[in-house]
């Protein structure tokens, strides 16, 4: 699969459905190649447009739990 197909994805938490964002950056191992983690920015809020602030999360491969035609369905993330 390639790198552009998961970007279109929406990162959902399997536990409460909600919706965490879309991936931007993957975290690469430089030894293996192996992909270990994927950074997501959540959704913009409202007003944050004029921040400017984005906040962004790691969602380790092993948190995936289904990879779908739509969705990634990840375990919960804590803060």
């Amino acid at each position: 699969m390639r790198f552009s197909a998961v970007q279109q994805k929406e990162i959902i938490e399997a536990g409460n459905g909600r919706f965490i964002g879309y991936i931007i950056d993957a975290e690469v191992c430089e030894k293996t190649g192996n992909i270990l983690a994927f950074l997501v920015a959540e959704p913009k809020k409202f007003m944050s447009f004029i921040q400017g602030d984005e906040h962004v999360r790691k969602v380790l491969i092993n948190d995936i739990l289904v990879v779908g035609k739509d969705v990634i369905l990840v375990k919960e993330i804590s803060e």
